[in-house]
């Protein structure tokens, strides 16, 4: 099997019982899946401070038992660490193509592809989950007072637009998309009576989030944004798909990255929809490291 080189940057942050867990599932999900040659993992701040998502990127690679793969320290707007990723991420891309995922802000990844001698042609893809269509929110309920930040992008807009400006292949995997796919207890269950002890600890670590957005959104379950941006590797012809152009809308009080045919800006793809049941049963077999079977739910 050819597999594909990727280095994933990521804000995990999961905490047992609680915590934001989209993250959590997708370093699974990929790290899972036999058709990539993952060469690194970087934690950037964005969910949480980076004093937490670093050592939760290592406990999460460590609980999907891949302990042959790097975890690097990498931006955070409290510092910490000077940057760590940022040399390890180039050496990367120098060594040949290479597709990033950029599960959280672009802080870390705009540092490295702004480094002199980086070889940027390398580069296949960047799957970043943000971006909008004009004028769309982000709410998953009636119950949603306040609607959801596209906070991939909002904590470090500068760095969204240094990316923007380099003319790279972006897919974008943003709200419209990720909102459509559901976790529920049913799934959470499937996955601890299915996965080893690594499903059993992610699915546990999933509950009190499940609780939280059926508390507070009134919602059945909750979405797990950044497998949404991995499915894509796998399955992309589940996906309905736009080639559109995205810029940065500074023009409301809050800047948004907005994405249309009608929006004059960089080249990207863009992912508006997908087969949901189709995009599940390929994640929750990767979650318990049944890659490319069919789960019965």
């Amino acid at each position: 099997m050819a597999q594909r080189r990727v280095w994933i940057d990521t804000d995990p942050a999961v905490t047992a019982g609680n915590g934001e867990v989209d993250d959590a599932f997708a370093l699974f999900q990929a790290l899972r899946s036999p058709e990539l040659d993952i060469v690194g993992v970087s934690a950037v701040f964005g969910n949480c401070a980076l004093s937490h998502a670093y050592p939760m990127a290592q406990e999460i690679v460590r609980q999907t038992g891949r302990t042959d793969i790097p975890v690097w320290c990498g931006e955070g707007v409290e510092g910490g660490c000077d940057s760590e990723a940022v040399g390890p991420l180039v050496d990367a891309i120098n060594a040949g193509p290479i597709t990033i995922l950029a599960l959280g802000p672009f802080t870390t990844i705009a540092a490295a592809l702004a480094r002199p001698g980086v070889d940027n042609a390398n580069i296949e893809s960047i799957i970043f989950v943000g971006g909008r269509r004009p004028g769309q929110e982000f709410r998953v309920s009636a119950d949603q007072e306040k609607p959801f930040r596209d906070a991939n992008f909002e904590r470090d807009v500068g760095a969204t637009a240094a990316v923007l400006a380099l003319g790279l292949p972006l897919v974008f995997a943003g709200w419209e998309v990720c909102a459509q796919m559901w976790m529920t207890e049913s799934h959470l269950d499937w996955i601890a009576a299915h996965g080893d002890e690594g499903a059993q600890w992610l699915a546990a670590s999933a509950r009190g989030w499940l609780a939280n957005w059926q508390q507070h959104l009134g919602t059945p379950g909750f979405t797990p944004f950044d497998t949404l941006a991995i499915g894509w590797l796998f399955v992309p012809e589940l996906f309905t798909v736009h080639h559109w152009q995205a810029a940065i809308d500074n023009s409301g009080a809050t800047a948004h990255l907005v994405c249309g045919a009608d929006v004059n800006g960089a080249l990207i793809t863009y992912l508006s929809a997908v087969d949901n049941d189709a995009l599940r049963a390929d994640l929750l077999n990767r979650l318990v490291g049944r890659a490319l079977e069919k789960a019965s739910i």
